[in-house]
């Protein structure tokens, strides 16, 4: 900086300048609407926060504007200055430009019908943008950033190009750089090979391919692929072809102009200096005139702008919560080279890549009677060995409830029994559904163990009758229903109560507070909905609660409230994704993908902000409709959303400030198979590929290739099956699955071989099945509730019902399992299960 230039920036802008309004947001810090205070002219200023990080970026873009601003096209540079701001906070820079008070061509396309400009006026832009561009590179200046946003009009309808905050000298001997800075969508294919390139370079002609992108945004309303993933849109733009423009309405000259600046190949596009000699340029018709009416529709749509505007919720969601990745800065469609986003392009970058590895579709060549008559045998087998199983434990539940009346303690209150199964029991049963199995136990043998834990049960009732008679009491004071479980390691054991541990207990309407014990437990919450519940979600410590007919919260605080929140909507699956501020949803008559911020839904409940009343609290995912299920899967610093389609799939990636949204990132349309269940895995860390479920079997999709193929097909059962869920084995680096269907499920790899000759084999058919985080499976059946492992299959735990009920899974976190009940007439109540401290990993 010169010395006069050292002296304005070391002067306060208090007093000299006031801010009136924020009218944008540039790549390092807000743009207001100012007024200096003496004569009351109209400036922009850009506040920005100096730190030392962006001092030597801020200081180039103030080297630029001062030495590059005087063009009729550029935007003059006026001073700048600096604002003092409290010890241990960053000082505020204050940058003050010419203001523009007719807003940028963005804001036009969205105050003018359908959307698009003239032909004259794109025409009359485009001649004033490469005006501005000419005197940039004749000064060996690219901008990089070329766009509707950053190209203003005057309210006399003058262009002036803006945002030099990413902007950088030639150096006059190379004339060339391989930094990667810019806008995703408007981004010359050259820039981003930059990024996956070290070795390539560009020139001052990537600003002529954003401006050919701009002209398709002032034609079309939006640049091509915006709909896309920023990330997905940066790995297509260098391997599709140049974009065209869609309507046949546009003039050939028009059609041309836009193929001259779309070249992919830079070497090959045309300078600044010959596109305006292109005819689309040089023989615009009566200038004056173009000027005249481009003004009168500025002034049209500026009388308009008092009405209601924006009605969209704005984002507040932290991102720093789950990525430690500071976003806070940045402008609404810029990426910058950021270190955090360096990284994050890489990660999409490495699974987009398309190897040159085969999938290879394994297919099993038995012959096709005998296999299905074997799977058949064997599957008998497991059925008769689970049958038996079953048996012995009502046996033992019979033998229980025996004893506990004998001692004329009531079971009325108690509807299910917890039985644990001891690691030899697990062991051989283990054995046993690797299709070794052994004959059922014989009658004999299940009288004498009957008889021998109905001795051992009576001789421990005697030194457990003080510590059952205060739960009785404890459990009669709790308006929800408590039910207990019993211990059985080969024998009867008490429930040994342990220290209450933080966070563990829930109060529903209590009226006193029992220590947590080790023993797993089911309670039942008070509230009765009258229409079915079909899904649930954690929000911090309470839960919401989707219905046939609305959505409510669970206040789970020790209130035991129940909120309405939205009404008369169907809500059919959801998670809360507390660190992206969103409740995603699949809800209404049309199955959409919706998502509701969680900002909004609180302040319906704590009616606190009159402001956020007012705004739009939710945006779908898309356009997408029929929505039959979704899974959020996140890798690294990723976060993808696939979601089954009436007869598709579309895999979606949440897109980081500034953008705020699930962006579509790859689709797969007309399925020979219907999805009923969807999931992702990330084979290796290098390989995607969408897994799904269908009334025929399992599935999968390779992401790359785009080719669906079967994974395993039960073809032993006859008729259509019922996939209840597809589980991606931890410590397989995503290789191996374990899918589960009708009353059994199967490991096998994302080709489609199998794994282990162990097959998980319920006890019954089970209505709900789901993978718990403690490597667990839980199935529910209507007679009991069973705790499998997720490895081996094996037997871990049954919850048996003292009368058969229909049960759904609704969610999970640490130790807790919420479920539901449907009841007749359709009304549901919501039981969470509480597993003991050990018992996840010691039954």
């Amino acid at each position: 900086l010169g010395n006069s230039e050292r002296n304005l920036w070391k002067m306060d802008p208090a007093g000299i300048f006031e801010l009136i309004e924020v009218v944008g947001t540039g790549t390092y810090g807000q743009v207001y609407k100012g007024r200096h205070v003496k004569t009351g002219q109209l400036a922009a200023v850009k506040v920005m926060e100096v730190t030392e990080e962006e001092e030597d970026e801020i200081k180039l873009e103030i080297n630029m504007l001062k030495t590059h601003s005087h063009h009729r096209n550029i935007a003059t540079y006026y001073g700048a200055f600096v604002k003092k701001s409290p010890a241990g906070q960053d000082d505020q820079l204050w940058l003050v430009m010419e203001y523009c008070g007719a807003g940028s061509v963005t804001d036009l396309l969205k105050k003018t019908k359908g959307s698009c400009l003239k032909e004259d006026w794109i025409s009359y832009i485009c001649r004033e943008v490469l005006r501005g561009l000419l005197h940039l590179h004749s000064h060996h200046v690219i901008h990089r950033d070329i766009k509707g946003q950053n190209v203003l009009l005057t309210e006399n309808a003058e262009i002036k190009l803006v945002d030099f905050g990413v902007s950088a000298q030639l150096d006059r001997t190379i004339g060339r750089r391989n930094t990667f800075i810019g806008t995703p969508y408007w981004m010359a294919p050259e820039v981003i090979a930059c990024d996956e390139n070290p070795d390539s370079t560009y020139d001052y002609r990537s600003d002529v391919w954003s401006l050919g992108i701009t002209a398709l945004e002032m034609a079309e309303g939006v640049p091509p692929l915006c709909d896309m993933h920023p990330m997905r849109a940066l790995f297509l733009i260098p391997r599709n072809p140049p974009p065209k423009l869609k309507s046949k309405k546009w003039s050939k000259k028009f059609q041309m102009f836009v193929d001259s600046c779309l070249v992919k190949n830079y070497q090959h596009r045309p300078s600044t200096e010959t596109l305006l000699r292109h005819s689309f340029i040089k023989d615009l018709p009566n200038e004056r005139q173009v000027r005249i009416t481009l003004k009168d529709h500025l002034d049209r749509t500026r009388k308009r702008r008092p009405e209601k505007e924006e009605t969209e919720y704005e984002y507040s969601g932290s991102e720093d919560e789950e990525d430690g990745m500071n976003e806070d800065e940045g402008e609404p469609s810029s990426i910058v080279n950021l270190p955090g986003e360096s990284m994050l392009r890489r990660e999409f970058l490495r699974l987009q890549q398309e190897t040159h590895t085969q999938t290879h579709l394994l297919q099993q060549t038995h012959n096709q009677d005998n296999y299905k008559r074997q799977l058949l045998a064997d599957r008998q087998k497991r059925i008769q060995q689970q049958q038996e199983e079953r048996r012995r434990l009502e046996d033992v539940t019979e033998c229980m409830s025996a004893g506990v009346s004998s001692r004329n303690q009531p079971t009325s209150r108690s509807e299910s029994c917890v039985i644990y199964v001891s690691e030899h029991e697990r062991v051989s049963q283990s054995r046993a559904s690797s299709q070794q199995l052994h004959d059922g136990h014989r009658q004999t043998d299940r009288d004498r163990q009957r008889d021998r834990q109905t001795d051992r049960l009576t001789e421990r009732q005697r030194q457990t009758e003080t510590d059952r008679e205060t739960d009785r009491q404890t459990d009669r004071q709790n308006d929800g229903r408590v039910h207990r479980c019993l211990h059985m390691n080969g024998r009867c054991e008490p429930c040994v109560r342990q220290p209450h541990r933080k966070g563990s207990v829930v109060n529903v309407n209590p009226t006193n507070i029992r220590p947590q014990s080790d023993a797993p437990e089911i309670r039942k919450y008070k509230k009765k909905f009258n229409t079915e519940v079909l899904c649930a979600s954690l929000w911090g410590v309470n839960l919401l609660v989707g219905t046939e007919s609305g959505l409510w919260l669970l206040d789970r605080s020790g209130q035991g409230k129940v909120y309405s929140l939205i009404s008369r909507r169907r809500f059919q699956q959801m998670d809360v994704l507390e660190g992206l501020n969103v409740l995603i949803t699949i809800s209404g008559k049309k199955n959409k993908l919706r998502l509701y911020y969680l900002s909004w839904l609180r302040n319906k409940i704590l009616r606190n902000d009159p402001e956020v009343e007012k705004k739009q609290g939710w945006s779908s995912v898309g356009e997408l409709e029929g929505c039959v299920s979704y899974k959020v899967v996140r890798y690294e610093k990723i976060k993808f959303l696939v979601i089954a389609l009436r007869s598709a799939v579309e895999v979606y990636a949440w897109a980081p400030k500034p953008y705020h949204k699930f962006m579509a990132f790859k689709s797969f349309s007309s399925l020979p198979q219907k999805p009923l269940s969807v999931d992702l895995t990330v084979e290796n860390g290098q390989r995607l590929k969408v897994i799904y479920g269908s009334h025929f079997g399992f599935h999968a999709i390779d992401v790359d290739s785009g080719t669906p193929f079967d994974l395993y097909l039960p073809s032993h059962i006859q008729g259509v099956i019922r996939p209840h869920a597809i589980i991606i084995l931890p410590s397989s680096s995503g290789m191996e699955l374990l899918v589960c269907y009708e009353d059994e499920g199967v490991y096998i790899d994302t080709y489609g071989r199998i794994t282990k000759e162990t097959v998980l084999q319920w006890g019954e058919m089970p209505a709900s099945v789901a993978y718990l985080q403690s490597n667990q499976v839980m199935g529910w059946g209507e007679k009991a509730i069973e705790l499998r492992s997720a490895t081996t299959g094996s037997l871990e735990g049954v919850f048996m019902h003292k009368k058969a009920q229909k049960l759904k899974f609704l969610c999970e976190r640490n130790d807790k399992v919420f479920f539901a009940s449907v009841q007749s007439g359709g009304c549901s109540q919501i039981y969470f299960m509480t597993l003991g401290q050990n018992s996840l990993f010691s039954w």
